[in-house]
């Protein structure tokens, strides 16, 4: 007698593997498909990417962020990833219209206001602690 229920349990068992099977199939599946970090929805494009040294580059990625797309530049070093420059792509871009020489004051302006100063060298801390001139200040 209990054979004949494992007997008539037999079909039922194997339907639902196959239906386990199916459901691990169709996991897979999405998970392969669906881009890693995507966010279900989010864009993310690489635009390109320079190596600046051996274990640096500075690439150029847009992505659709709340308020629209937006173009970040960013520098990658195996430490951390920080950004250089972010830009809405519905302002103009100075390279698409014109020449880059035209428009080299623009672009040093712009990044001079959106770049922190660099940090002071030792140096400069030194010959500031003895009120010396360094290199790049005049002398009086």
């Amino acid at each position: 007698m209990n054979q004949s229920i494992f007997t008539a349990m037999l079909p039922a068992l194997g339907l639902l593997l196959v239906m386990a099977l199916l459901a691990w199939g169709v996991h897979w599946v999405r998970k392969r498909m669906t881009p890693a970090g995507s966010g279900l929805g989010a864009d993310l494009r690489l635009v390109s990417q320079l190596m600046v040294g051996p274990q640096q580059r500075v690439a150029v990625v847009e992505v659709n962020g709340p308020t629209g797309p937006v173009q970040l530049t960013l520098g990658i070093t195996p430490q951390h990833i920080s950004a250089l420059y972010v830009q809405g792509l519905d302002a103009p871009r100075l390279l698409a219209t014109a020449p880059a020489a035209a428009h080299a004051e623009t672009f040093a302006a712009a990044m001079a206001a959106t770049t922190p100063p660099a940090p002071e060298t030792l140096y400069q801390k030194l010959a500031r602690s003895l009120n010396r001139p360094t290199p790049a200040e005049p002398r009086a």
